[in-house]
């Protein structure tokens, strides 16, 4: 990872996707994926997640009958405990306004429909309403 480099093809009106871990250990990647968007100055940052189609109210592995979340503050997140991402990624996201879209990596088609602006998983941010699927 260039930041420079990065941000340069930003500014060309390129997508940059980056694959974040620092390789260091007690450290999840979803932290330094936050950290890199909130350094590039991202829109948003896109979690794609293995298998995981967005943020539940409960873990749907255990409790099938749980329900998914469209859109979700960071308040939210953070008070309720949820497990999708570590609670330090979501502290960060919050302090600079990064938004965040949870999405199942694995989902086909899921990458482009994101690009095309279709609205998958769960949305968190500042100005999400929290409210179930």
């Amino acid at each position: 990872y260039i930041r420079l480099r990065a941000n340069r093809h930003l500014e060309k009106g390129r997508i940059v996707i980056l694959a974040c871990g620092t390789g260091q250990p007690f450290q999840t990647t979803d932290y330094p994926s936050v950290q890199r968007a909130c350094e590039l100055d991202c829109d948003l940052l896109i979690a794609a997640k293995n298998g995981v189609d967005g943020i539940y109210e409960a873990d749907p592995k255990v409790d099938p009958s749980a329900k998914r979340y469209i859109e979700i503050n960071y308040d939210d997140v953070i008070s309720r405990g949820l497990k999708v991402m570590d609670p330090g990624a979501f502290l960060l996201a919050r302090e600079f306004k990064l938004p965040i879209r949870v999405v199942d990596s694995t989902a086909p088609g899921a990458m482009a429909q994101i690009a095309k602006g279709e609205k998958l998983g769960t949305y968190v941010g500042a100005d999400a309403v929290t409210r179930l699927a």
